[in-house]
């Protein structure tokens, strides 16, 4: 086993250098519509595709998945401290305690005092978790004497039975074997060319020491070299397969999917495998928690993700085609290969979709102080559940897709720079359409009604039939509690309960196919003041064309009393689609962006005063043009400007609109180019407004603008009054 060295990093002043963004595997949105000190990795070396053999890198397409285990996935964990926080028994199925070394006389196998103080400790995680499985892990990158052992059949049964012991002593569940690699001086060890099948017989061997109640597992490297599948298989439990340490910079450590920045990825290895006839319940698919840098660059070889997490001054970016993340310095180059909660959770959906055996992962003390990657296997793989302290449910309400982005893009004031087409879920996609949370309970007869109440004082009740025990509730607002209760007919509550929610924005989904609406609450202020929820929705048209009784319902629901209609006047209505009560203006835009500004003043002094004037009076409103896009976002940064949003997060918000489909001729070469850095749009309007400011800001800026154009003061400060908070 190679030691892993800390890079010392060099902190580079922090660009939005990511490349273009790539296209490949589409993930799916949640819902669809209608329309030690020291630590180490198992494997030193980048892998070599086929262990040194011919074959190409494959594709697991080639073949159908199978079904999930009978039994559950599993999950594996390395475990290599020799001191430290203990593993959260409840994150996974199997520990891996790595490593036993086999001595010089070929026999027997030596574990660090130290280690045994800690294996015991881990063993003992047993009484949290009986069904937890613990092995005992033999071997690792540079650990030798495997050749010389497996060529002598005493040395062979000698040490299988040392294993026995070890099983006996420790209380075990199994061993396994982690020889990198037979046939193999690679790591600095002895080999053979009979290694290969000497390794069958070490395999047998040890299957007759252990007997058929206790595991025998092998980690196998990516390419799916190096050993007799068609022999050896029969007497292995199933097959770790490392499917990391695949490149580093400028290619990836782990790539989910074949791509231009990919030697070889996680869906080639699982082929290779599959193509030597391992079958998908026998295999798991190897997470790295760990990340490669550049050497070229940095100084040392990888890094924990837990300290990755904590560097500052590069720009993260994201492989589209191979489904992971990777870190850039400031002229755009690749530094850091790695993984985290985004392409760990796909990868954990990977392995549900092809119906491996369950994910396997080194190392468990690279994670987090908070799990956060054990969670995104644990939760998917293995039902985990995490809750708060306060023991409430906690969802995440806003799409992963757009949550991603919104937690780890920084911008810069009037630095134009741009990074949303490098996060998965955009440009087109369904990432505009928020999770749900599903309430249940046990259902009364008779009528029954469930009432929803938000932190705040936002209501909402549902009609529920008789006999059904559990609703579905949408569009809700992040970062908040909220309370429910179920009553019968004759009034008594059958049920109650409450929740917790998560997430950057609250979306606004009606249905069939209103998109691109979400509410301009949320956002934080220069002055750390916060944009208040349920006032300003912005977002696409809405019309009989798209949509009906239901989202009709739910845009009232959601408190939407006004529409501002940005669209040009041949395309607008007489009265506003959510119905005769809403307040409806209409001034017709038929110019975009700075020209919308300048031209058409008039238009953007009726428009803010519809708005404040409907604010006043408690009604909600919701302005849109067709695609929620060119008009809307102009009238946002107007709004947003004015109370004081900082042009970063203003850029932000215009940027959502790539998560939205590519609807309404939204489409460049099948890619909406929706962004802060676009030629002739967002740029020049909001460069429009800056150069008015009187004290540098973009808060002065648009004031000025507003106050120029005839819209009073007191309108002004009566939105600020109204909104922030």
């Amino acid at each position: 086993m190679k030691l892993r060295h800390i890079a010392f990093l060099v902190l580079l002043q922090l660009l939005c250098c990511c490349g273009k963004s790539e296209t490949g595997i589409v993930i799916n949105p949640p819902k669809k519509t209608d329309s030690g000190s020291q630590s180490g990795s198992q494997s030193g070396s980048e892998t070599q595709p086929g262990g040194g053999e011919e074959g190409g890198g494959g594709s697991s397409e080639e073949t159908p998945p199978a079904e999930p285990p009978a039994d559950g996935f599993i999950v594996v964990g390395y475990a290599y401290a020799d001191s430290g926080e203990l593993p959260d028994p409840n994150l996974v199925t199997h520990i891996n305690f790595s490593f036993a070394k086999i001595q010089d006389d070929f026999e027997t196998l030596y574990i660090r005092d130290k280690k045994i103080t800690r294996l015991k400790k881990i063993v003992a995680l047993k009484q949290e978790n009986p069904n937890l499985k613990v092995l005992l892990s033999v071997g690792g990158w540079g650990a030798g004497n495997f050749s010389e052992m497996a060529a002598d059949e005493t040395h062979r049964k000698n040490f299988a039975q040392n294993c026995l012991k070890a099983v006996t002593n420790y209380k075990l569940d199994g061993i396994d074997i982690d020889w990198e690699y037979p046939g193999s001086s690679d790591a600095g060890i002895s080999s053979s060319s009979n290694d290969k099948q000497n390794f069958t017989l070490l395999l047998k061997d040890l299957r007759a020491a252990l007997g058929n109640d206790k595991l025998l597992t092998m980690a196998s490297e990516a390419g799916a070299g190096y050993v007799d599948w068609a022999t050896a298989l029969p007497y292995l439990n199933f097959v770790n397969i490392m499917s990391y340490d695949m490149g580093r910079p400028p290619s990836h450590n782990a790539a989910l999917y074949k791509g231009s920045r990919s030697k070889m990825s996680c869906d080639e290895a699982v082929a290779k495998h599959f193509a030597k006839g391992i079958p998908y319940n026998k295999m798991t698919l190897g997470m790295a928690f760990f990340g490669r840098v550049d050497r070229n660059i940095l100084q040392g070889d990888e890094l924990d993700y837990n300290v990755i997490i904590q560097l500052t001054g590069f720009n993260k970016c994201w492989d589209d085609q191979c489904k992971v993340p990777y870190l850039t310095d400031a002229v755009g180059t690749m530094v850091l290969s790695y993984d985290d909660e985004t392409s760990i959770g796909l990868k954990a959906e990977y392995v549900k979709s092809k119906g491996l055996l369950g994910g396997m992962y080194w190392d468990i003390e690279a994670d987090d102080a908070n799990h956060t990657l054990g969670k995104a296997v644990a939760t998917r793989l293995i039902g985990y559940v995490d809750e708060t302290p306060e023991d409430i449910p906690t969802y995440l309400v806003t799409n992963e897709y757009m949550q991603n982005y919104m937690e780890n893009v920084h911008y810069t004031d009037r630095v134009y720079t741009s990074a949303v087409t490098q996060y998965p879920g955009g440009g087109p996609g369904e990432a505009d359409i928020p999770p749900s949370v599903t309430v249940k309970w046990t259902a009364a007869s008779g009528s029954q009604k469930l009432t929803l109440m938000e932190e705040g004082g936002w209501t909402r009740t549902y009609s529920v039939s008789s006999g059904v025990g559990q609703q579905e509730l949408t569009n809700l607002v992040p970062n908040v509690i909220y309370n429910w209760n179920v009553t019968s007919s004759s009034g008594s509550i059958v049920a109650e309960g409450k929740f917790r929610t998560t997430g950057s924005i609250h979306q606004l989904f009606l249905k069939p196919k209103v998109r691109n609406a979400r509410d301009l609450g949320g956002w934080t202020t220069t002055d750390g003041k916060t944009l208040r929820y349920r006032l300003l929705y912005r977002g696409g048209k809405v019309s009989s064309s798209n949509m009906k009784t239901e989202g009709k319902e739910e845009g009232l629901a959601q408190g939407i009393l006004a529409e501002l209609d940005l669209r040009e006047l041949d395309d607008v209505p007489s009265k506003s689609y959510f119905g005769d009560k809403i307040a409806f203006l209409a001034p017709g835009f038929s110019v975009y962006y700075r020209a919308m500004l300048r031209d058409r003043a008039e238009g953007i002094k009726e428009s803010f005063q519809f708005i404040v004037k409907n604010l006043r009076e408690n009604k909600p409103v919701y302005f849109h043009c067709a695609a929620g896009r060119d008009r809307t976002g102009v009238m946002a940064m107007v709004i947003e400007g004015v109370l004081g949003v900082p042009e970063s997060q203003i850029g932000k918000d215009y940027e959502l609109t790539y998560f939205a489909p590519a609807d309404w001729s939204m489409q460049d070469d099948g890619l909406y180019h929706h962004m802060r850095t676009a030629d002739g749009s967002y740029q020049p309007a909001i460069e429009y407004l800056w150069k008015m400011s009187k004290d540098g800001t973009l808060k002065s800026g648009v004031e000025q603008y507003l106050l120029g154009i005839g819209v009073p003061q007191q309108d002004i400060d009566d939105l600020r009054s109204i909104m922030l908070k």
